[in-house]
């Protein structure tokens, strides 16, 4: 892997990007999530309920008070083409290669109460692809990088209502988007990761809707279904050197099932519709729109002692078949639950893997 030349285009569009905006991927960075494979919808506590399913924020102990998460931090890199180590090469070499990067960030304040629970988040996320868009004999073949970072900043509102069995959870997520698009396209031979800032940006503003519900049943099990950006929305990405596409959010509705003990919890959840993101493409090969689409099916779980330390693990699979499989692991460290360290890691093959980490302390 040529690291220098991966660096130099990695920090400055993912990193970069994201923090003068401030993944619409659909890694959450959550690291006690990230570590279980990204399973969240029935397991997310009240404090994360807004990265995953607003309803868990009003599924807390009695006893909780106000919470605090800051920061969230994750990285996440995808390169099984090796596609910049292969620049600059004979432009046939680079036919299909493509590579994702993402970062994210987020902080979270919870004030649960007995009857309503608010939170306040602020989350902040990158998502850069770039693709070899070559054509054979075409001297225009040439490697475009796009990307589009979001700053979010949002309320999370939850219910419970309470059931024979245990509770019904209801929330949902009101949130204003800033969104910030990138695209530097140049022909190969041309083609210089240090001189990324000669893109094309622009900025967009708008807002979204997250809705979430959950249900505990009888034995530890409890199901439930989240909807994330209920709004459709479209984001264009600025034309250079006749390379264009729009950024997608359409709504994805996740289902998940999960069984708790006192020491343990196995989840499973279940992406009901794919996660489309570059659309409308202008290229010379022809890419089309849902060669980056996914649709997750996450599995995880955790076993420990809630005032001392956790261990997780969980694995992630595309149905879309668009990306590779992904196998997950991390520790939580909570010494008398004064405060909380997660730290989550995920691996999928050569130049696949990611790292996430939090802390969150009670009041």
């Amino acid at each position: 892997m040529n690291i220098q030349r991966r660096q130099a285009l990695l920090l400055p569009l993912s990193l970069g990007i994201a923090f003068t905006s401030c993944s619409l991927l659909a890694t959450e960075f959550d690291a006690r999530s990230y570590a279980m494979g990204g399973v969240g919808v029935t397991t997310a506590d009240y404090v994360t309920a807004s990265f995953h399913n607003p309803a868990m924020a009003a599924k807390h102990d009695v006893r909780d008070d106000f919470g605090l998460l800051a920061p969230v931090l994750g990285l996440q890199i995808d390169d099984e083409d090796d596609l910049f180590n292969d620049l600059p090469s004979d432009p046939l070499e680079l036919i299909g290669d493509k590579a994702y990067y993402e970062t994210g960030f987020g902080l979270v304040a919870s004030v649960p109460t007995r009857y309503y629970s608010t939170n306040v988040f602020i989350k902040g996320y990158a998502d850069s692809l770039a693709f070899a868009d070559v054509v054979a004999n075409d001297s225009n073949s040439k490697v475009s990088v796009y990307a589009i970072s979001v700053l979010e900043v949002g309320m999370t509102f939850a219910r419970k209502f309470d059931t024979r069995y245990g509770g019904m959870h209801f929330g949902f997520s009101p949130k204003y988007n800033v969104f910030s698009t990138y695209n530097y396209s140049e022909v190969v031979n041309d083609f210089d990761p240090d001189k990324y800032k000669d893109g094309a940006s622009s900025d967009e503003k708008g807002f979204n809707l997250d809705l979430g519900m959950e249900v505990g049943l009888l034995y530890g099990l409890s199901v439930g279904a989240a909807v994330k950006n209920l709004i459709p929305q479209s984001v264009d990405l600025k034309p250079m050197n006749g390379s264009s596409a729009s950024y997608n959010l359409h709504p994805v509705v996740t289902t998940g099932i999960s069984w708790s003990s006192d020491y343990a919890t196995l989840a499973m959840d279940v992406d009901l519709n794919a996660t489309q993101r570059y659309e409308d493409m202008d290229t010379l090969s022809g890419i089309g729109d849902s060669f980056d689409d996914s649709q997750m099916l996450k599995i995880g779980g955790e076993i420990g002692f809630e005032s001392a330390i956790q261990f997780r693990a969980g694995y992630m699979h595309d149905l879309q078949g668009n990306k590779s499989q992904v196998f997950t692991a991390g520790v939580g460290l909570s010494p008398f639950n004064v405060f909380q360290l997660d730290l989550g890691a995920s691996y999928g093959g050569e130049n696949k893997l990611g790292l996430a980490a939090q802390t969150m302390v009670w009041f």
